[in-house]
Protein backbone atom coordinates (compact mmCIF):
# COMPACT_ATOMS: atom_id res chain seq x y z
CA UNK A 1 0.00 0.00 0.00
CA UNK A 2 1.20 3.38 -0.80
CA UNK A 3 1.77 6.25 1.82
CA UNK A 4 -0.82 8.13 -0.84
CA UNK A 5 -3.36 5.57 -0.02
CA UNK A 6 -2.74 5.48 3.70
CA UNK A 7 -2.72 8.74 4.12
CA UNK A 8 -6.32 9.37 2.16
CA UNK A 9 -7.87 6.58 3.90
CA UNK A 10 -6.70 8.09 7.27
CA UNK A 11 -7.92 11.80 6.57
CA UNK A 12 -11.44 10.64 5.46
CA UNK A 13 -11.50 8.82 8.67
CA UNK A 14 -10.38 11.54 10.72
CA UNK A 15 -12.41 13.99 8.87
CA UNK A 16 -15.56 11.50 8.95
CA UNK A 17 -16.55 12.75 12.40
CA UNK A 18 -16.14 16.41 11.66
CA UNK A 19 -17.15 17.53 8.86
CA UNK A 20 -16.42 21.02 9.26
CA UNK A 21 -12.64 20.60 10.27
CA UNK A 22 -12.48 19.00 6.87
CA UNK A 23 -14.27 22.09 5.24
CA UNK A 24 -12.60 24.89 6.86
CA UNK A 25 -8.28 22.65 6.14
CA UNK A 26 -9.30 21.46 2.41
CA UNK A 27 -9.11 24.29 -0.61
CA UNK A 28 -12.94 24.90 -1.78
CA UNK A 29 -12.05 26.28 -5.49
CA UNK A 30 -12.52 22.97 -7.55
CA UNK A 31 -9.71 21.03 -5.76
CA UNK A 32 -6.81 21.33 -8.71
CA UNK A 33 -5.10 18.58 -10.30
CA UNK A 34 -3.84 15.48 -8.99
CA UNK A 35 -0.64 16.52 -8.63
CA UNK A 36 -1.24 19.21 -6.43
CA UNK A 37 -2.65 16.61 -3.33
CA UNK A 38 0.54 15.86 -1.93
CA UNK A 39 1.21 19.42 -1.56
CA UNK A 40 -2.05 20.10 0.36
CA UNK A 41 -2.81 16.75 2.15
CA UNK A 42 0.95 16.16 3.54
CA UNK A 43 0.77 18.78 6.06
CA UNK A 44 -2.86 17.89 7.29
CA UNK A 45 -0.67 14.45 8.62
CA UNK A 46 -0.26 16.87 12.18
CA UNK A 47 -3.93 16.25 12.60
CA UNK A 48 -3.52 12.30 13.22
CA UNK A 49 -2.67 10.23 15.74
CA UNK A 50 0.43 8.38 16.21
CA UNK A 51 -1.19 5.20 14.99
CA UNK A 52 -3.08 6.58 11.72
CA UNK A 53 -0.69 4.40 9.20
CA UNK A 54 -1.75 1.14 11.05
CA UNK A 55 -5.15 2.34 11.27
CA UNK A 56 -5.15 3.52 7.93
CA UNK A 57 -3.74 -0.22 6.37
CA UNK A 58 -6.67 -2.05 8.47
CA UNK A 59 -9.48 -0.02 7.38
CA UNK A 60 -7.75 -0.59 3.49
CA UNK A 61 -7.61 -4.53 3.97
CA UNK A 62 -11.51 -4.52 5.13
CA UNK A 63 -12.61 -2.63 2.04
CA UNK A 64 -10.66 -5.31 0.08
CA UNK A 65 -12.10 -8.08 2.24
CA UNK A 66 -15.69 -6.71 1.32
CA UNK A 67 -14.85 -6.51 -2.60
CA UNK A 68 -14.97 -2.39 -1.96
CA UNK A 69 -13.20 -0.13 -4.66
CA UNK A 70 -11.97 3.30 -2.78
CA UNK A 71 -11.82 5.67 -4.65
CA UNK A 72 -10.50 9.43 -4.23
CA UNK A 73 -10.42 12.72 -5.50
CA UNK A 74 -7.21 12.13 -7.71
CA UNK A 75 -8.83 8.78 -9.02
CA UNK A 76 -9.64 9.79 -12.52
CA UNK A 77 -12.87 7.52 -12.00
CA UNK A 78 -13.97 9.77 -9.08
CA UNK A 79 -17.62 10.90 -9.90
CA UNK A 80 -17.04 14.19 -12.10
CA UNK A 81 -20.05 16.03 -10.66
CA UNK A 82 -19.31 15.19 -7.22
CA UNK A 83 -15.58 16.11 -7.39
CA UNK A 84 -16.95 19.47 -8.79
CA UNK A 85 -19.10 19.99 -6.16
CA UNK A 86 -18.61 22.32 -3.19
CA UNK A 87 -17.76 20.03 -0.47
CA UNK A 88 -16.51 16.34 -2.16
CA UNK A 89 -15.57 13.73 0.23
CA UNK A 90 -12.35 12.85 -0.08
CA UNK A 91 -13.02 9.09 -0.53
CA UNK A 92 -15.82 7.15 -2.08
CA UNK A 93 -15.89 3.75 -0.49
CA UNK A 94 -17.77 1.73 -3.90
CA UNK A 95 -19.94 -1.76 -3.27
CA UNK A 96 -20.63 -2.56 -7.31
CA UNK A 97 -19.31 -0.37 -10.39
CA UNK A 98 -19.45 2.87 -11.24
CA UNK A 99 -19.64 3.71 -14.45
CA UNK A 100 -19.28 6.45 -17.23
CA UNK A 101 -22.34 6.82 -17.74
CA UNK A 102 -23.45 7.46 -13.94
CA UNK A 103 -23.06 10.91 -14.85
CA UNK A 104 -26.13 11.20 -16.02
CA UNK A 105 -28.18 10.78 -12.88
CA UNK A 106 -31.63 12.46 -11.28
CA UNK A 107 -31.63 11.79 -7.81
CA UNK A 108 -35.60 10.30 -6.61
CA UNK A 109 -36.36 11.15 -2.90
CA UNK A 110 -38.82 11.45 -0.24
CA UNK A 111 -40.70 10.28 2.55
CA UNK A 112 -39.77 7.04 4.27
CA UNK A 113 -43.46 7.55 5.51
CA UNK A 114 -44.87 7.50 1.99
CA UNK A 115 -48.43 6.99 0.84
CA UNK A 116 -49.51 4.29 -1.49
CA UNK A 117 -49.93 6.81 -4.18
CA UNK A 118 -46.13 7.93 -3.61
CA UNK A 119 -44.62 4.98 -3.47
CA UNK A 120 -46.45 4.48 -7.24
CA UNK A 121 -45.44 7.48 -8.61
CA UNK A 122 -41.49 7.36 -7.35
CA UNK A 123 -41.32 3.50 -9.03
CA UNK A 124 -42.82 4.80 -12.03
CA UNK A 125 -40.13 7.64 -11.75
CA UNK A 126 -37.26 5.20 -10.80
CA UNK A 127 -38.25 3.15 -13.67
CA UNK A 128 -39.02 5.67 -16.48
CA UNK A 129 -35.59 7.81 -16.04
CA UNK A 130 -33.58 4.62 -16.31
CA UNK A 131 -35.71 3.48 -19.36
CA UNK A 132 -34.85 6.68 -21.06
CA UNK A 133 -30.81 5.83 -20.26
CA UNK A 134 -30.36 7.68 -16.71
CA UNK A 135 -29.09 6.73 -13.40
CA UNK A 136 -31.49 6.73 -10.83
CA UNK A 137 -29.53 7.88 -7.13
CA UNK A 138 -31.34 7.45 -3.80
CA UNK A 139 -30.51 6.80 -0.42
CA UNK A 140 -32.01 3.14 0.42
CA UNK A 141 -33.86 4.72 2.94
CA UNK A 142 -37.69 2.98 3.62
CA UNK A 143 -40.62 4.43 1.59
CA UNK A 144 -39.75 6.65 -1.67
CA UNK A 145 -36.16 6.14 -1.80
CA UNK A 146 -36.57 2.44 -1.93
CA UNK A 147 -39.31 2.37 -4.85
CA UNK A 148 -37.12 4.79 -7.05
CA UNK A 149 -34.54 2.57 -6.46
CA UNK A 150 -36.84 -0.54 -7.42
CA UNK A 151 -38.28 1.11 -10.58
CA UNK A 152 -34.76 1.72 -11.91
CA UNK A 153 -34.20 -2.24 -11.42
CA UNK A 154 -37.30 -2.78 -13.11
CA UNK A 155 -35.98 -1.37 -16.24
CA UNK A 156 -33.06 -2.74 -16.16
CA UNK A 157 -31.66 0.31 -15.87
CA UNK A 158 -28.75 1.90 -13.18
CA UNK A 159 -29.32 3.00 -9.65
CA UNK A 160 -26.35 4.20 -6.67
CA UNK A 161 -27.65 4.08 -3.30
CA UNK A 162 -25.81 5.98 -0.78
CA UNK A 163 -25.57 5.69 2.73
CA UNK A 164 -25.05 7.30 5.50
CA UNK A 165 -23.44 4.68 7.31
CA UNK A 166 -20.66 2.35 6.32
CA UNK A 167 -20.87 -0.22 3.67
CA UNK A 168 -20.70 -2.95 6.33
CA UNK A 169 -23.56 -1.43 8.19
CA UNK A 170 -26.09 -1.38 5.56
CA UNK A 171 -29.09 0.34 6.89
CA UNK A 172 -32.25 -0.32 7.27
CA UNK A 173 -31.11 -3.98 7.74
CA UNK A 174 -34.20 -5.28 6.21
CA UNK A 175 -32.99 -2.98 2.47
CA UNK A 176 -29.58 -5.69 2.56
CA UNK A 177 -31.16 -8.30 -0.10
CA UNK A 178 -32.35 -4.49 -2.15
CA UNK A 179 -28.61 -3.12 -1.73
CA UNK A 180 -27.19 -6.42 -2.94
CA UNK A 181 -29.15 -6.04 -5.93
CA UNK A 182 -28.60 -2.39 -6.82
CA UNK A 183 -24.40 -3.20 -6.01
CA UNK A 184 -25.00 -5.95 -8.99
CA UNK A 185 -26.94 -3.02 -11.43
CA UNK A 186 -25.24 -0.26 -9.96
CA UNK A 187 -23.63 1.20 -7.14
CA UNK A 188 -23.76 1.31 -3.32
CA UNK A 189 -21.90 4.20 -1.90
CA UNK A 190 -20.75 6.12 1.08
CA UNK A 191 -18.22 8.84 2.48
CA UNK A 192 -18.21 6.73 6.06
CA UNK A 193 -15.11 4.59 7.27
CA UNK A 194 -15.83 0.56 7.54
CA UNK A 195 -18.20 0.40 11.36
CA UNK A 196 -19.40 3.70 11.06
CA UNK A 197 -23.33 3.57 12.46
CA UNK A 198 -26.15 4.84 10.63
CA UNK A 199 -26.23 8.19 13.42
CA UNK A 200 -28.60 11.18 12.85
CA UNK A 201 -25.80 13.41 11.87
CA UNK A 202 -24.30 11.60 9.14
CA UNK A 203 -27.42 11.42 7.00
CA UNK A 204 -27.26 15.64 6.25
CA UNK A 205 -23.95 14.90 4.63
CA UNK A 206 -25.10 11.40 2.37
CA UNK A 207 -27.49 14.17 1.36
CA UNK A 208 -25.08 16.44 0.23
CA UNK A 209 -23.86 13.58 -2.05
CA UNK A 210 -27.25 12.61 -3.10
CA UNK A 211 -27.81 16.07 -4.35
CA UNK A 212 -23.87 16.38 -6.06
CA UNK A 213 -24.01 13.09 -7.77
CA UNK A 214 -27.07 14.56 -9.83
CA UNK A 215 -28.13 16.68 -12.47
CA UNK A 216 -31.40 16.78 -10.64
CA UNK A 217 -33.45 15.90 -7.68
CA UNK A 218 -37.06 15.52 -7.58
CA UNK A 219 -38.96 15.22 -4.19
CA UNK A 220 -41.54 12.95 -4.49
CA UNK A 221 -43.40 12.95 -1.00
CA UNK A 222 -42.79 15.25 2.06
CA UNK A 223 -43.67 16.84 5.06
CA UNK A 224 -42.88 19.64 6.45
CA UNK A 225 -39.39 18.95 8.34
CA UNK A 226 -38.30 15.96 5.95
CA UNK A 227 -34.72 15.23 5.38
CA UNK A 228 -35.93 15.03 1.61
CA UNK A 229 -35.84 19.34 1.59
CA UNK A 230 -32.10 18.92 2.70
CA UNK A 231 -31.51 17.59 -0.66
CA UNK A 232 -32.79 19.72 -2.31
CA UNK A 233 -31.49 22.81 -1.01
CA UNK A 234 -28.26 21.19 -0.78
CA UNK A 235 -29.06 20.82 -5.12
CA UNK A 236 -30.45 24.06 -5.30
CA UNK A 237 -26.89 25.44 -4.02
CA UNK A 238 -24.90 23.53 -6.43
CA UNK A 239 -27.01 25.09 -9.13
CA UNK A 240 -28.26 21.58 -9.97
CA UNK A 241 -32.65 21.47 -10.60
CA UNK A 242 -34.81 21.10 -7.81
CA UNK A 243 -38.51 19.41 -9.09
CA UNK A 244 -41.72 18.53 -6.61
CA UNK A 245 -44.32 16.04 -7.47
CA UNK A 246 -47.63 18.39 -6.45
CA UNK A 247 -49.93 16.57 -3.76
CA UNK A 248 -53.16 17.34 -2.20
CA UNK A 249 -53.66 20.39 0.00
CA UNK A 250 -55.21 18.10 2.99
CA UNK A 251 -51.98 15.61 2.63
CA UNK A 252 -49.08 16.21 5.27
CA UNK A 253 -46.11 14.29 2.94
CA UNK A 254 -47.53 16.92 0.29
CA UNK A 255 -46.39 20.05 2.55
CA UNK A 256 -42.82 19.89 1.94
CA UNK A 257 -43.52 19.20 -1.81
CA UNK A 258 -46.33 22.12 -2.22
CA UNK A 259 -43.47 24.73 -0.37
CA UNK A 260 -40.95 23.68 -2.84
CA UNK A 261 -43.29 24.47 -6.06
CA UNK A 262 -43.99 27.68 -4.00
CA UNK A 263 -40.39 28.62 -3.56
CA UNK A 264 -39.41 28.55 -7.48
CA UNK A 265 -39.43 24.09 -7.59
CA UNK A 266 -39.94 22.99 -10.67
CA UNK A 267 -43.22 20.56 -11.25
CA UNK A 268 -42.54 17.21 -12.10
CA UNK A 269 -45.96 14.85 -12.97
CA UNK A 270 -43.69 12.08 -14.65
CA UNK A 271 -40.21 11.75 -16.16
CA UNK A 272 -40.96 13.29 -18.72
CA UNK A 273 -41.20 17.06 -17.35
CA UNK A 274 -37.39 16.20 -15.83
CA UNK A 275 -36.11 15.14 -18.95
CA UNK A 276 -37.86 18.52 -20.93
CA UNK A 277 -36.46 20.85 -18.67
CA UNK A 278 -32.80 19.23 -19.05
CA UNK A 279 -29.77 20.59 -21.31
CA UNK A 280 -30.65 18.93 -24.82
CA UNK A 281 -26.52 17.62 -24.59
CA UNK A 282 -27.66 15.45 -21.25
CA UNK A 283 -30.88 14.23 -22.73
CA UNK A 284 -29.21 13.38 -25.94
CA UNK A 285 -26.29 11.11 -24.42
CA UNK A 286 -29.31 9.71 -21.82
CA UNK A 287 -30.61 8.35 -25.15
CA UNK A 288 -27.76 7.56 -26.58
CA UNK A 289 -27.20 5.00 -23.13
CA UNK A 290 -30.79 3.84 -23.41
CA UNK A 291 -30.07 3.03 -27.15
CA UNK A 292 -26.44 0.99 -26.15
CA UNK A 293 -28.12 -1.00 -23.39
CA UNK A 294 -28.55 -4.70 -24.33
CA UNK A 295 -32.61 -5.26 -24.83
CA UNK A 296 -33.98 -5.61 -21.18
CA UNK A 297 -34.39 -9.11 -19.68
CA UNK A 298 -37.79 -10.64 -19.60
CA UNK A 299 -38.84 -10.59 -15.69
CA UNK A 300 -37.82 -13.26 -13.47
CA UNK A 301 -41.60 -14.80 -13.16
CA UNK A 302 -42.60 -17.98 -11.93
CA UNK A 303 -39.75 -20.40 -13.20
CA UNK A 304 -37.97 -22.75 -10.78
CA UNK A 305 -34.86 -19.85 -10.43
CA UNK A 306 -37.44 -17.28 -9.32
CA UNK A 307 -37.88 -19.38 -6.39
CA UNK A 308 -34.80 -20.67 -5.57
CA UNK A 309 -32.41 -19.25 -3.01
CA UNK A 310 -35.52 -17.97 -0.95
CA UNK A 311 -35.29 -17.05 2.30
CA UNK A 312 -37.44 -18.56 5.22
CA UNK A 313 -39.35 -15.50 5.55
CA UNK A 314 -39.92 -15.13 1.30
CA UNK A 315 -40.52 -18.27 1.31
CA UNK A 316 -43.27 -17.98 4.36
CA UNK A 317 -44.90 -14.49 3.24
CA UNK A 318 -44.99 -16.10 -0.81
CA UNK A 319 -47.03 -19.52 0.39
CA UNK A 320 -49.36 -16.43 2.29
CA UNK A 321 -50.03 -14.17 -0.46
CA UNK A 322 -53.50 -15.41 -2.56
CA UNK A 323 -52.83 -16.47 -6.12
CA UNK A 324 -56.42 -14.70 -6.89
CA UNK A 325 -58.01 -12.47 -4.34
CA UNK A 326 -55.63 -9.64 -3.48
CA UNK A 327 -54.50 -9.26 0.27
CA UNK A 328 -54.18 -6.42 2.35
CA UNK A 329 -50.85 -5.60 3.72
CA UNK A 330 -51.99 -5.77 7.64
CA UNK A 331 -53.78 -9.54 7.11
CA UNK A 332 -50.33 -10.52 5.39
CA UNK A 333 -48.32 -9.04 8.22
CA UNK A 334 -50.54 -10.58 10.96
CA UNK A 335 -50.83 -14.19 8.86
CA UNK A 336 -47.18 -14.09 8.56
CA UNK A 337 -46.02 -12.59 12.28
CA UNK A 338 -43.69 -10.36 10.55
CA UNK A 339 -43.28 -6.61 11.76
CA UNK A 340 -44.22 -3.84 9.38
CA UNK A 341 -40.79 -3.17 8.31
CA UNK A 342 -39.88 -6.56 7.71
CA UNK A 343 -42.91 -7.75 5.55
CA UNK A 344 -41.95 -4.53 3.38
CA UNK A 345 -38.75 -5.30 2.60
CA UNK A 346 -39.43 -8.95 2.07
CA UNK A 347 -42.29 -8.31 -0.50
CA UNK A 348 -39.95 -5.71 -2.11
CA UNK A 349 -37.46 -8.91 -3.15
CA UNK A 350 -40.16 -10.91 -4.54
CA UNK A 351 -41.51 -7.68 -6.44
CA UNK A 352 -38.12 -7.86 -7.74
CA UNK A 353 -38.22 -11.64 -8.14
CA UNK A 354 -41.65 -11.25 -10.42
CA UNK A 355 -43.05 -13.79 -7.50
CA UNK A 356 -45.91 -11.31 -6.14
CA UNK A 357 -47.57 -8.03 -7.58
CA UNK A 358 -48.54 -4.91 -5.92
CA UNK A 359 -51.83 -3.42 -6.30
CA UNK A 360 -53.78 -0.12 -4.97
CA UNK A 361 -54.44 0.05 -2.01
CA UNK A 362 -51.29 -2.18 -0.51
CA UNK A 363 -52.39 -4.90 -2.11
CA UNK A 364 -50.66 -8.08 -2.78
CA UNK A 365 -51.31 -10.78 -5.02
CA UNK A 366 -49.08 -13.60 -5.93
CA UNK A 367 -47.60 -14.21 -9.53
CA UNK A 368 -49.42 -17.31 -9.33
CA UNK A 369 -45.70 -19.63 -8.88
CA UNK A 370 -46.08 -22.84 -7.96
CA UNK A 371 -43.62 -24.20 -4.95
Amino acid sequence: MTRSALLWAALNMHFAASPGRRQQLLPRDGRGGAEDWPTVLEPLTSELHPGWQEAARDELDRARRHGTSILTLEDERYPPLLRVSADPPLVLYVWGELRPEDVLAVSVVGSRRATVHGLRVARRLGRDLAASGFTVVSGLARGIDAAGHAGALEAGGRTLAVLGSGLDRVYPVEHRRLAESIARSGAVLTEFPFGAAPLKRHFPERNRLIASLSWATVVVEAARDSGSLITADLAADEGRAVFAVPGGLDEPNAEGTNALLREGGLVCRGALDVIEDLAPQIVEAARSTAAARPPEAAPPGCGPAAVAGLSADERRVLERVPRTRAIGIERLGQACGLEPGALLATLLELELRGLVRQLPGRRFVSAACKF
